[in-house]
């Protein structure tokens, strides 16, 4: 039984190590490049999802301070709409027993009153209706970011699959 085993030399055994050894090396090496290339392919994705991040915070910042504008221009609205009231009880107050004589007057203030709070609902709508167009335009930004994003991700998910089955 022993004597059917082929015996190859040390020359000879020594070339096959050599050129598995080799072999070896050159897949190291082929991986190597590959496994850099995917890292750095890694370290651009942080690096852009970092800007996405950025963007986002930006813009939820700048719309912070508008929102907090807007919050103050209620606040003046609602003085102003405190002194009036204010100012009309006073007014009460004062001229109560002589209202059967100005009642001309007073239905005119009233008729004014009432254009001016005509007027400031006009306003309010159209305040109102800002606000809706502006949520619409945020949730258009912040879905097309998204979709944005989304695509990116496929694409760049695709060409490591594809670079692994190339490679592999």
């Amino acid at each position: 039984m022993g004597e059917d085993k082929v015996r190859e030399s040390p020359a000879e055994v020594f070339a096959t190590v050599t050129e598995v050894n080799t072999a070896f090396h050159s897949l190291e090496d082929m991986l190597g490049t590959r496994f850099e290339a995917i890292d750095a392919k890694f370290g651009v994705l942080v690096e852009k999802f970092a800007a996405i991040e950025k963007n986002l915070a930006e813009m939820d910042a700048r719309y912070e301070r508008r929102f907090d504008a807007i919050d103050g221009r209620f606040g003046v609205l609602e003085k102003r709409s405190a002194a009036i009231e204010k100012n009309l009880a006073e007014m009460d107050a004062r001229y109560e027993g002589r209202f059967d004589a100005i009642n001309f007057k007073s239905e005119t203030v009233l008729e004014k009153l009432n254009a001016m709070d005509a007027r400031n609902k006009g306003k309010f709508d159209l305040l109102e209706q800002k606000f809706v167009s502006q949520e619409f335009k945020i949730e258009h930004c912040v879905t097309s970011a998204n979709n944005k994003l989304m695509v990116m991700l496929l694409v760049i998910a695709g060409s490591v699959i594809a670079g692994l089955l190339y490679g592999g």
